[in-house]
Order: structure tokens, then C-alpha cells, then sequence
């Protein structure tokens, strides 16, 4: 699929939800963009998978994802494109072995890439991103599949849509 099959797609899943919304970050706006509704359309899965297995690079061994918006996506794309897939949660699990990672544990000779669905204010990515460095892997980048506004993280991102490019097409 072409990027503007994409949008279109979007489009026709309606995944913008036009009502105002309080956003976890406690802040508020007039739209939601419901990018795990893309999810649930596996050709848009596997679109968004390879369009970011493309931007993959050589020695990026890891893909760490966390949560309920981040895994699916990450799965597919450490699945298809041969990457260790490290989840991250945002609070330590109180059964079985604890910590904040599951899955692989990264160690300092592998890079990881950070996959995050949306960037909104970086309220939920920074702590994830803290938990990665924890583990004294070096982190890359981070992957961000819809930007919703610009921000300055202690690690450089890009992302495969912009909020704006994709309230033009819906």
C-alpha cells in the first residue's frame, strides 16, 4: 500500500473520533486519533509493519514496545523483520519475577529501536524510555507511528505520519 492508500484506509475505518477528549496526559483536544483501531485491519497492520521495517537498520537488533498500543504493532514488525522484542511495562508486575521487562532483556551489546503508536506530550514514552537505558542497551531511536505534536526527547524519533497530514486526508 501506497501512503495515501494508508490515509485512505484511515479514513474508511474512521479512526479520527471528532468529540472532545481528555488525553491521559490530562490535557484536552477536539479529536482523538484511535490509531489501534488501524490495528484491528491487518493490511494495515502489516503496511505499518513494513514501512517501519524499512527504516530498520543494520545492527538494530531490538524492538522495545509498551503497552496495550505499542505491542501488537512491535510483535508483527520484531516478528517479520527478525528483531528481539522487549515489552516494557509502566508498573513493575507483583507475581513471578519482577521487573519492568518482559520478553527479551536487552543487555549493552545489543540497540534497541523504541516503537510507540502515538507522541503526544512524551508523558508516556519518557519513563519507557528510561526503563531501556536501564538495561544499558544503547537505544537508536524511536519509531513513532502518528506525531501529534513536536517534542524534544533525551533520544531522536521519527515518525511515519503527522498528525496534520492525517486530519487532511480523513
Amino acid at each position: 500500500m501506497t501512503r495515501d492508500q494508508i490515509l485512505n484506509r484511515f479514513r474508511e475505518i474512521d479512526i479520527i473520533y471528532r468529540e472532545p477528549t481528555k488525553f491521559f496526559s490530562k490535557t484536552e483536544d477536539n479529536f482523538y486519533c484511535d490509531i489501534k483501531k488501524a490495528y484491528g485491519q491487518s493490511d494495515i497492520l502489516n503496511t505499518l509493519a513494513d514501512l517501519i521495517g524499512e527504516r530498520l537498520q543494520k545492527g538494530e537488533n531490538c524492538i522495545a514496545v509498551s503497552g496495550y498500543g505499542g505491542l501488537s504493532l512491535g510483535a508483527v514488525v520484531a516478528s517479520r523483520f527478525n528483531r528481539k522484542l522487549i515489552m516494557v511495562r509502566k508498573k513493575e508486575k507483583k507475581f513471578g519475577p519482577k521487573g519492568l521487562i518482559d520478553g527479551y532483556t536487552p543487555t549493552e551489546n545489543d540497540t534497541v529501536v523504541i516503537l510507540d503508536d502515538v507522541l503526544a506530550t512524551g508523558r508516556t514514552i519518557l519513563p519507557f524510555i528510561d526503563s531501556v537505558q536501564k538495561t544499558k542497551s544503547k537505544i537508536s531511536r524511536a519509531i513513532i507511528v502518528v506525531e501529534l505534536e513536536k517534542m524534544e526527547l533525551p533520544i531522536s524519533y521519527e515518525f511515519l505520519f503527522s498528525i496534520d497530514e492525517i486530519l487532511k486526508s480523513v
